[in-house]
Order: C-alpha cells, then sequence, then structure tokens
C-alpha cells in the first residue's frame, strides 16, 4: 500500500510542483532536444481533449484554444514525472518523450500513431499506459507513464485553475490591477465571458461586494456580537523617534528587534507603549527590522468584517498565485529560503496561519518544564493569556457555521464514546467564507493578527525598517568578561550593508530563522560554525520540534463540505485522555471546500474523460472531507543547519507507525459509524519515514541553563548579554497546544519579562545611551 501524503505535500507535487514538471531544459527529465513544435502542439492538443472533453452545450479544453490553453500548457510541460500519485522520481530517458508517446502506439494499433487514432483508440492507448500490464518494456513503460503523469497533472492543473482567468493582472509594483471603478477592491479573475474549470466544478471563487454584503448580513444574525468600527486605528499620537548617532556614525536605537512577525510585532508594538529607558527615563526608541513588505500596516486602521483598501486589493485569495502572498509556497518575495513554515512581511505567519487557536494547557507547561528546566506555569502567564483572547478574540465557532460533515463526524464520534470538544479560533466579524486557513490571508481584517501590536508600535513612535533582511547579530567578545550583543547588520534591497547599534537586541526570527541568523552571527556549536565561532553554545539550531498529520479521505455520495466556512471552528476530540503525554493525537474532521485542480488531481478522480468532467461537476462538495490524525509529542529530534535545512537526528519509526495505524484504524471505523457511509476511502496510512514536524519549536529554546538551552526563562541569552530570543524558537517543545496560540502568549510573556528586566526604571543601564 502506498504512502499517503499530506496537503502541503500534494500541493507542492501539483500545483507549485506542475511548474516544475517543465522548469526548464535541464535535469533528468529534460527532453534533450525539443519536439518539432506542430507535433508537440498537436500531441498536447489532442490530449487536452482527451482530459476535458467537450459536447454541443457543454465546453471543454477545446472551446479554450481560442485563448491558447495549449501554448500555455506547453511552457511548463515536461521536466518531471513526479506527480501527485507517484511516490517518487523515474528517469525519462534521453529520448524525446513526446515523440516517443506519439509513436508508441504504433505497437499497440496496427502501426498507428496516436495522432492517427480515433477518440475512442486514443482513449484506450492512455487506459493501457496507465495500466502498464501490456508495456512489456520496462524502459518504455517507465517512460510512457512519466509522460501521462506530466501530461495529465499539467492540463487539469490548468485547466482547474481557471485558464484563461487564472491569474489577477499586476502592475509593475506587484499590485493587483483593479478594474475602472472598482471602489471595493475586488479581485477575482473569474468572468461570465466564457466557461473555464471553475464554472464546470462550481466554485465561484473569491467574493464580490454584492456577496460580501449577504454574508455580512447572514453572519450579523448568526455571530453572538457584531464589533462596529477599527479595532484599532493609526493615529501616529507619538511619531517615531529618529536614530541617535553613535560616534562613529552608526545609528543607535535602545532596542532592536530583528523580525517583524508573530513575537516581533507583539514585542515591539508594546516595548514601543509602555517600555522607558532606564538611564534617562524617556520613553524607549524602538526599530523592528522585517525582511519583507509593510503593506501590510499602511491602512489607516483595522476594521474587522470590512477591511481596508490597501489589504483588499494585495490579498487575492488566490493561493496558487505565483506572485501573491498566499498559499503554501507564497510568492518569492514572502518567503524565506528556509525550511518549515515562514512568511515574510510585517505581521509574519499570523496573516498566513488557519486561524484556530490552542492555548498551552497544564499538561503543555509539565512538558515545557520536563523538556527545559523552565519555571513556567500557568499562573504566571494568566496575564499573557488574557491579552492575546482579546486582541485575537478567541472564539468558539456558532454551530450554524458548520459543515453537514461536521455534524456527521461529531454524531458518529459521539456513538464510538468520544467527547467532543469545541475548536476554537481566533475571528472577529468573520464573514465564514472559504478563503480563511490553508495558507490564506484575510482581506476582511477578521481572522486574528498581531497587526494590532504593529499599530500599537507605530502608535507610540515604533520605527518599523522594512525589506532589511538581517546579516548577523553584532557580538562583541570582552576581555575578562562576557560577550555583549551590540546591534545587527542589515542589508537593503539594493544589497546596501547598514550596521544598527542598539542597547538590546531581540532575535524574533522564528524557529528556524533565528539558529540561522544566530549561526552567522558566530553563535552556535562548533560542530557548524567552525573557525567562524564566537561563541559556542550546541543548543542552538538543536532541539526542533513539531507534529505532523496524517489521516484519511472520504469521498461522499451527497455534499458534505461547506460553501464557505471561513470558520476553521468544528469539533475535536483526542484518541486518548488528559493528561496528555507523548504521542497524543488530536481528531477532527477538516470540512472545507478546495480548489478544483486539486480536486482533479485527488485520489478519487477518475483518470481522463468524461468520468472525471462528470465527476468534477460534483466532486468538489463531495471529497474533500478528511479525517485530520494530528500526531503531538513524537518521539524523534530534528535540528536546524546553517544552511537553513530541518535534518533529522533520531526517529522511533515502530512507535510512530504503530500510532499511525491505531488513528487510521480508528479513522476507518469512524466513517463507518456515520449517518452518510463513504463510497470510498482512501485507506493508505503514512509510514513515520515520511513526516516532517510542522507548527515547530524549540531550536533557541528557554530552559534552565546553557546544558539544556539557549536562553532563560525571562529570554536572556545564557552566553550573551544583552542578547534576547522569543519567537517559536524559544518554546521548548511542542504537545497539545502548537502553532500560533504558544507563539503569541509566548510573546506576550516575554515583553512583560523584558520590561520588568531590562526597559523600567532600576534595570541596568548598562549599554543605554
Amino acid at each position: 500500500m502506498g504512502e499517503a501524503i499530506t496537503r502541503r505535500e500534494f500541493v507542492k507535487q501539483t500545483v507549485v510542483g506542475s511548474a516544475a514538471l517543465a522548469g526548464g531544459s535541464s535535469g533528468a527529465f529534460a527532453l534533450a532536444s525539443p519536439p518539432p513544435e506542430d507535433l508537440g502542439h498537436t500531441v498536447v492538443s489532442a490530449l487536452g481533449t482527451l482530459f476535458v472533453p467537450s459536447a454541443p452545450g457543454d465546453p471543454g479544453y477545446k472551446e479554450l484554444e481560442q485563448f491558447g490553453i495549449t501554448d500555455y500548457v506547453l511552457k511548463n510541460f515536461l521536466a518531471s514525472g513526479h506527480a501527485p500519485d507517484h511516490g517518487g522520481v523515474e528517469t525519462a530517458g534521453d529520448g524525446n518523450l513526446l515523440e516517443e508517446f506519439n509513436n508508441a502506439a504504433k505497437q499497440f494499433f496496427g502501426g498507428k500513431s496516436f495522432l492517427e487514432l480515433d477518440e475512442q483508440q486514443r482513449e484506450q492507448y492512455l487506459e493501457l499506459i496507465h495500466d502498464g500490464s501490456k508495456i512489456a518494456d520496462p524502459k518504455l513503460r517507465s517512460q510512457l507513464q512519466t509522460f501521462y503523469r506530466a501530461a495529465r497533472t499539467r492540463i487539469l492543473t490548468v485547466y482547474y485553475q481557471n485558464y484563461p482567468e487564472h491569474e489577477v493582472k499586476r502592475n509593475a509594483k506587484g499590485e493587483p490591477i483593479l478594474k475602472p471603478g472598482d471602489l471595493h477592491q475586488i479581485t477575482n479573475p473569474n468572468t461570465k465571458k466564457t466557461v473555464t474549470g471553475w464554472d464546470l466544478a462550481g466554485f465561484r471563487g473569491p467574493m464580490d461586494w454584492e456577496e460580501e454584503e449577504q454574508r455580512r448580513a447572514m453572519m450579523k444574525k448568526i455571530l453572538p456580537h457584531w464589533y462596529e468600527g477599527d479595532l484599532v486605528k493609526l493615529t501616529h499620537a507619538k511619531p517615531a523617534a529618529p536614530a541617535s548617532q553613535t560616534s562613529n556614525g552608526h545609528d543607535y536605537y535602545d532596542v532592536v528587534v530583528l523580525g517583524g512577525g508573530t513575537a516581533g510585532c507583539i514585542v515591539a508594538g508594546r516595548l514601543a507603549e509602555r517600555g522607558i529607558n532606564p538611564k534617562t527615563g524617556d520613553r524607549l526608541r524602538v526599530a523592528m527590522i522585517e525582511g519583507g513588505d509593510d503593506w501590510t500596516i499602511r491602512d489607516p486602521g483595522i476594521r474587522p468584517g470590512y477591511g481596508y483598501p490597501i489589504r483588499r486589493r494585495m490579498i487575492t485569495n488566490i493561493n496558487y498565485e505565483e506572485l501573491g502572498p498566499e498559499g503554501d509556497e507564497p510568492g518569492p518575495a514572502y518567503r524565506w529560503p528556509y525550511a518549515g513554515e515562514n512568511f515574510r512581511i510585517v505581521g509574519g505567519c499570523s496573516l498566513h496561519w488557519g486561524g484556530n487557536i490552542f492555548f498551552p494547557t497544564e499538561d503543555d507547561f509539565r512538558f515545557y518544564r520536563e523538556a527545559s528546566g523552565v519555571d513556567w506555569d500557568l499562573a504566571r502567564f494568566g496575564d499573557a493569556f488574557r491579552e492575546i483572547e482579546e486582541l485575537y478574540h478567541t472564539t468558539v465557532a456558532p454551530v450554524e457555521t458548520w459543515a453537514k460533515g461536521d455534524h456527521l463526524w461529531a454524531d458518529a464520534g459521539r456513538a464510538l464514546g468520544f467527547e467532543m470538544l469545541p475548536w476554537r479560533s481566533a475571528h472577529r466579524n468573520c464573514l465564514d467564507t472559504r478563503f480563511c486557513g490553508e495558507g490564506h490571508l484575510c482581506k476582511y481584517d477578521s481572522k486574528g493578527t498581531v497587526l494590532p501590536w504593529a499599530y500599537l508600535g507605530l502608535n507610540n513612535g515604533l520605527k518599523i525598517i522594512p525589506h532589511a533582511e538581517v546579516e548577523k547579530v553584532l557580538i562583541e567578545k570582552v576581555p575578562g568578561g562576557r560577550p555583549v550583543a551590540t546591534g545587527a547588520v542589515y542589508k537593503d534591497t539594493s544589497g546596501t550593508l547598514h550596521e544598527v547599534r542598539a542597547a538590546r537586541v531581540i532575535v524574533a526570527a522564528g524557529t528556524v530563522g533565528t539558529p540561522v541568523l544566530l549561526y552567522r552571527s558566530g553563535y552556535g556549536p562548533q560542530e557548524f560554525l567552525g573557525d567562524k565561532l564566537l561563541v559556542e553554545n550546541k543548543n542552538v539550531g538543536l532541539h526542533l520540534d513539531g507534529d505532523a498529520s496524517a489521516g484519511p479521505q472520504a469521498y461522499f455520495p451527497e455534499p458534505v463540505s461547506a460553501d464557505g466556512q471561513g470558520f476553521t471552528g468544528h469539533p475535536y476530540t483526542t484518541m486518548k485522555p488528559r493528561p496528555y503525554g507523548e504521542l497524543n493525537v488530536q481528531l477532527w474532521p477538516r470540512n472545507k471546500m478546495d480548489y478544483p485542480h486539486m480536486v482533479a488531481l485527488g485520489p478519487f478522480a477518475p483518470g481522463f474523460g468524461w468520468k472525471h468532467k462528470e465527476f468534477m461537476r460534483t466532486g468538489i462538495r463531495r471529497i474533500m472531507f478528511k479525517f485530520v490524525n494530528r500526531l503531538q509529542a513524537l518521539p524523534w529530534k530534528w535540528r536546524v543547519t546553517p544552511d537553513a535545512r530541518i535534518e533529522r537526528l533520531s526517529l522511533d519509526e515502530q512507535r510512530i507507525d504503530a500510532t499511525l495505524r491505531e488513528a487510521a484504524e480508528l479513522s476507518f471505523a469512524w466513517y463507518d459509524k456515520m449517518a452518510v457511509k463513504p463510497l470510498t476511502i482512501d485507506r493508505r496510512i503514512r509510514r513515520a519515514t515520511s513526516l516532517r514536524p510542522g507548527h515547530n519549536t524549540g531550536t533557541a529554546r528557554a530552559g534552565a541553563n546553557r546544558e539544556v538551552s539557549v536562553c532563560t526563562s525571562d529570554f536572556d541569552c545564557h552566553d550573551i548579554d544583552h542578547l534576547l530570543i522569543t519567537s517559536g524558537a524559544s518554546l521548548p517543545s511542542t504537545l497539545f497546544c502548537h502553532g500560533m496560540g504558544p507563539i503569541a502568549v509566548g510573546a506576550a510573556y516575554a515583553w512583560r519579562r523584558m520590561i520588568a528586566n531590562h526597559f523600567s526604571r532600576g534595570s541596568s543601564t548598562k549599554g543605554f545611551a
């Protein structure tokens, strides 16, 4: 039985990966020489009409030829045979695959090439290739099946990504171009001019203004409270204080925060608002350096349920755009060249996350203490919890927003003896659209983010330096004393280096970015840094922890997914009761409509032709039901390398595989208890070796001492004075609580400890101007 794949891997192999199907002219699957243009165009055009057939009154691929669909398909057609139902990469050989595919039909159809076959014979040829049993030559079989997978993936991806209305047109600055007279920043490229893949699948795409107004009216009746007005407004009541100058001409701030993501915005905003220079008693001069853009904070405020023009325009809610900010792989301007989750923009992953939130429980704090000896507990974090709950507006989704599949799942779980628990989400005035989680940003300002803290900082003199990639932390060795962090070096978009000095340096660069930056600064293990080592700590980059998800999808005889469901709230439970410990498993239904091209290439989709087309008319709401099994506190060890890779050090394969099987068997029994039975269940079970950690933590973790950690329970670096660390990197481990909740709560606790220890009267004045 083949291994199942995660949605993220599936997206990489089909959506983003479809570009890799042709990529360039080199690589294992590149064509040795391009086929004649007319042959390539003719073959691909013929394949397109097989994969998406047409009939009078029922247009398909052929009707889009007038818009150049085959030319577009051919732009990225052949370089790899890696397809979503294929677990490995095969060698395509040195031959011309297009020509090989065309001519190989002769040995099965009386000397006729593919282009000489009639429609029925062409279908038989594709079925013969897919089956493979009648192709005796293993090399030829591999080549033809590689070609088939590549062609199917590319053609169906292009068609069901809504070609020719598949992308939002952008200007030279990367801003979406709005239609003349558009007052509401509507960026849905789909029109009524022609029938596209979205139309065939019944997928409407992002809402227009009329739909928005209808959703607002509906949700005002459903939600227990509707928040009117702005959550925060930009006043610039205290303009940013200019940097002072050091004796050698460098900019100086009291504190510089490196990273403008989740933790960076929370800490920088609160320090600007409440911190003071302990030497002068003046308010702090705070700078936050962010590698990405700052269009997220250029609007005059945050108005939940409506949004403001700049964010509404920039957020298209199309997650496969090559240049846009959304999706598992956002455009190149929005991502760091790191493994794991990251998002390069002011606000960071708080803009990109799914909106479901878990706060650390006593079990989590027990796990933290056992992992590294931190002194954290629920009582110490009480004020931090309340702060995040208020500004994120954590709530339980109204049952009216549940899809049919949620109710079916919950009823089956109760019948099996499981308690249904309320899933909390971070939404205020949610319009319950289909474009919330899974890499989407919220153009309606409804999802909880850290932008309110950024606005709070701007209103209190915070200086934000965007488009600035930090090269290193400046660490000075003091003869006879401890090393001291004195500032940072960053690079602007022109490549010019800038040196900024500060009394305190706070690294908030995320779980992968933090150790990478510390390595570049000369801080970390001798093993990695060699003669570039300034200060040694073996724990930098080590102890990376995270969870992993698996679980079977099912195909139902009737629609079970919601046409909407922006709330990520739904029922959930756990495989074992509390207290939670190692190999805890959360269970819940993932029950949202997905993009048509994902469904077209999914495990239940027929290969091609009319069966596939009929499947696509209703499949988008019948199959996007996934039983999610999220494994937590796994017995494995990972670390981050200097080149930003995540490297596995150990894995208890036997125990993890046993848990995966147990969770899968429970899922199958759960499906069997549902009042509406699935027609088909994808029964592939993932293996431990295929899992990679998500919601990562721990790579510069807080702890009792430098033997087990990088910073103290108060976020001060064990080894370097005036260096502080907060982000997912400083969390000791991952248990029940994962992702945005612990990172945000950790940062809300961090700024309180930082003010108490560094930025209040009576704190040390060392380093302050």
